[in-house]
């Protein structure tokens, strides 16, 4: 009966992480009891594993393996101040070299920029410089009427006459195709034209 008891107050815990809280050394006992023999003392910020719990005792393995008692008010899921505190510090310390290569490269960029705006000037200042050449006669737009005094206009006929020659290829187009249409279906009836 003792036994059922026993065993309903102990109960295996998920694989969690635990740290001995605050600067001090606490001894993992070999068993329950407090008279029992220390299998290894550890310190503060330790990372332990907890195996099981019972009571006021917690069953912990350390990072070599090393299993034992302690007691649960010495152990924190949060690890000490002392650790963050370093954690915080390197985090910190990362920051700051980060930064500083931030403002390096930025520096950098803003030093191509300030000399591609001077390029950039320069050329501005050479193309200003430079006198604009002249353009060619053949581009000056003739800004003489379409129809000079005393001429007659034959824009217009030229153009009927291309419209009047691109018809007559549209129709002569029209006319072959619609043989050439006519004796492929001759053929292949075999040489009788089919009226519909």
């Amino acid at each position: 009966m003792m036994g059922l008891v026993l065993l309903g107050t102990v109960f295996a815990a998920r694989a969690e992480t635990v740290y001995i809280a605050e600067r001090i050394r606490i001894g993992l006992r070999a068993e329950i009891p407090e008279t029992s023999a220390i299998v290894k003392t550890v310190e503060t910020g330790t990372p332990l594993e907890i195996i099981e719990r019972f009571d006021k005792l917690t069953r912990v393995r350390d990072s070599q393996g090393a299993e034992g008692w302690i007691e649960t008010r010495y152990l924190s899921t949060e690890p000490p101040a002392r650790l963050q505190h370093t954690r915080l510090q390197d985090e910190l310390a990362t920051s700051r070299t980060q930064v500083n290569e931030a403002q390096a490269q930025l520096k950098k960029a803003q030093t191509t920029i300030a000399e591609q705006a001077g390029k950039i000037k320069e050329l501005e200042k050479n193309l200003a410089e430079k006198p604009t050449p002249a353009p060619p006669p053949a581009a000056v737009a003739d800004k003489s009427p379409l129809v000079k005094p005393g001429t007659t206009d034959t824009g217009f006929r030229i153009s009927y006459l291309w419209l009047g020659i691109s018809f007559a290829m549209l129709g002569i187009g029209f006319a072959a195709g619609i043989r050439w249409l006519r004796e492929s279906i001759r053929k292949r009836s075999g040489g009788m034209y089919l009226r519909v």
